[in-house]
């Protein structure tokens, strides 16, 4: 009787989670999407963010606010071919998580990590041949860090509102370079005088021998002068 009991619980909680969620068909141009959306009413949009929300057939974007229905939970895209052309995951209406494109020939043609609504983490892009084209990082919708451009053979660093050819350096990683830098020059002078010192007292090691070497030859030559 108790195992009845529970599984009807689950039945029910089942049914009232899956309720909250409606599966949509949707030929939009070229496409067709496969996708869910919350029938539970959002009410509070963060501000700046993109949210995609379903009505009278159509998938619309609004930044802020949403519509109609957001979107929520799985995504996918499909070109007329049934070639996969775009998956990912909605969070009431915000992009979340890895979000893949493929070109209609199935080669990959881009990964973005998304959270929240903003793109955050790794980005990859890719030319129709499967070859990698640009590659970099986002930190809340701002390209961060270094981007290179592989076919290009291109390298941009991204810092704050700036843009550089060559990687910045830090202050703090300048101050460290300096000390590093003064530390290294004093430590070969003073290796370098310990060898000039070593130098001289070896040539006068030498000279010494060679004069006990001379005294000893010229005592050596006196006796024999006197036998």
């Amino acid at each position: 009787m108790k195992n009845n009991i529970s599984f009807l619980a689950f039945i029910i909680l089942l049914m009232s989670v899956s309720s909250d969620l409606q599966r949509k068909y949707i030929r939009s141009g070229d496409y067709d999407i496969v996708c869910y959306v919350s029938l539970k009413k959002t009410g509070n949009y963060n501000e700046g963010r993109e949210y995609y929300w379903f009505k009278t057939g159509e998938i619309h974007n609004s930044v802020s606010s949403a519509g109609g229905l957001v979107l929520h939970d799985k995504y996918e895209k499909f070109y007329r071919s049934k070639q996969l052309a775009e998956r990912g995951i909605f969070d009431y209406g915000l992009k979340d998580g890895e979000w893949r494109t493929w070109y209609e020939n199935g080669y990959l043609e881009s990964i973005c990590k998304w959270n929240n609504g903003q793109k955050n983490g790794v980005f990859l892009s890719y030319g129709e041949d499967g070859t990698l084209v640009l590659s970099g990082n986002y930190k809340k919708d701002e390209k961060i860090k270094t981007w290179i451009n592989h076919k290009l053979k291109d390298t941009v660093f991204y810092k704050g509102d700036s843009i550089y050819g060559v990687k910045p350096k830090s202050i703090l990683n300048g101050l460290f370079n300096r000390i590093f830098k003064k530390k290294d020059s004093t430590e070969k002078a003073q290796a370098k005088l310990e060898r000039q010192m070593k130098r001289s007292a070896d040539s006068i090691k030498r000279a010494i021998r060679k004069q006990k070497r001379q005294e000893a030859q010229e005592i050596k030559d006196s006796s024999k002068k006197k036998e």
